[in-house]
């Protein structure tokens, strides 16, 4: 795969909050005062790969807030040269709780909005407070039930380790998530980045065995109630995959708009601030194939030596790989994190790149 192919999976970046939670690092700031004019930027930075973009199969608006575009910045969106989408396509909007509003979510749904993503993050008042999250928890618990009025594929994000959260607020915290029947549910743990107010402040990281566990008893009770782990922090009921992201982990290309936005297209890589770095084809192939390991589905390792011939040295370095780490309980037979796999899924990932080294 040395230059792209047609582009059909398209992140738009919309670099909006009203302020930062104290974990966040992300690239953001107030909106201005005609936030629906940022529109036009989208528009003029998409004008060099116009002729490139094929009818568009996901489309995910992240951010900052993309809620903070507003009603009239969506219908502009909507219209912009760029978003031709495919019959199948899947578009997602990512909400903070205080921007579902019913205008918003009705207008959204008539667009063609037809997957929407809430941050919750935790439903502790206090905690929520600790981390500047500037919504509450009945904020949350009403955002989700509107959203879903309008558009059923309504899922939610939640972090573990987070201040105040002891181990039996976290499994209550779980049981409620479950109660809602959700179709996708995202967990991450919380990481204190270079650039978040916690990490100037000193803050240290979470204890790492307490968030592993924390994690595992997430994996446990979210199987449990019908919810598949996907990928490493993704789950999702039959048939509610985030298609878009599924993308990216299964190696594919997809073009990035917006000030904070990362493209990755054909052996390029561009930051969202115009820094492109061109990559070898042997690099390409390693960063395309590893991430197929965080996914449920497993390591394919025929197809994707079948897709990248230039990995077939490593075969049976690789095939070794994979069944030592069977053994160990961290991968199944066809490749896939065990919980505790995901546990350690850096370091399972090291081995494979250490072993492509080794014959460099």
């Amino acid at each position: 795969m040395n230059s792209p192919s047609l582009i059909k999976d398209l992140y738009l970046h919309i670099p909006f909050c009203t302020g930062k939670c104290a974990y966040c690092a992300f690239h953001s700031g107030l909106p201005p005062p005609h936030p629906e004019n940022y529109v036009d930027t989208l528009i003029e930075m998409s004008r060099p790969y116009l002729s490139s973009l094929a009818p568009l199969q996901t489309v995910y608006c992240g951010g900052g807030t993309p809620g903070l575009l507003g009603v009239e910045g969506f219908k502009r969106l909507s219209q912009a040269p760029f978003m031709i989408l495919d019959k199948d396509y899947e578009w997602s909007v990512e909400l903070h709780p205080t921007t579902c509003t019913p205008l918003l979510l009705e207008t959204l749904a008539k667009l063609g909005v037809n997957r929407i993503s809430i941050g919750v993050q935790s439903f502790s008042d206090a905690t929520l407070l600790a981390c500047n999250r500037r919504h509450t928890a009945q904020q949350a618990r009403d955002a989700i039930a509107l959203a879903r009025s309008f558009i059923p594929d309504t899922g939610i994000d939640l972090i573990a380790g987070l201040p105040g959260i002891d181990e039996m607020l976290w499994q209550k915290t779980l049981e409620e998530v479950i109660a809602l029947d959700l179709p996708h549910l995202s967990v991450y743990g919380l990481s204190i980045d270079e650039g978040s107010r916690w990490h100037r402040e000193g803050r240290p990281s979470p204890d790492p065995d307490l968030l592993c566990d924390g994690l595992a008893v997430a994996a446990e009770m979210l199987t449990a109630a019908g919810f598949e782990r996907y990928e490493t922090s993704n789950y999702a009921k039959p048939g509610y995959r985030c298609k878009h992201n599924l993308n990216t982990w299964r190696g594919g290309d997809y073009l990035g708009l917006g000030e904070g936005a990362a493209s990755r297209l054909g052996r390029q890589r561009c930051d969202g601030f115009g820094q492109i770095t061109t990559l070898t084809s042997l690099e390409d192939a390693l960063e395309r194939v590893l991430t197929h390991l965080r996914l449920c589905d497993g390591f394919p390792l025929e197809t994707l030596l079948s897709r990248f011939p230039i990995l077939e040295p490593y075969r049976e370095a690789w095939k070794k790989t994979l069944k030592a780490f069977e053994q160990y309980g961290l991968l199944t037979a066809r490749g896939a994190p065990t919980t505790r796999g995901y546990e350690v899924l850096d370091a399972i990932t090291r081995a494979f790149y250490s072993e492509a080294e080794a014959f460099q």
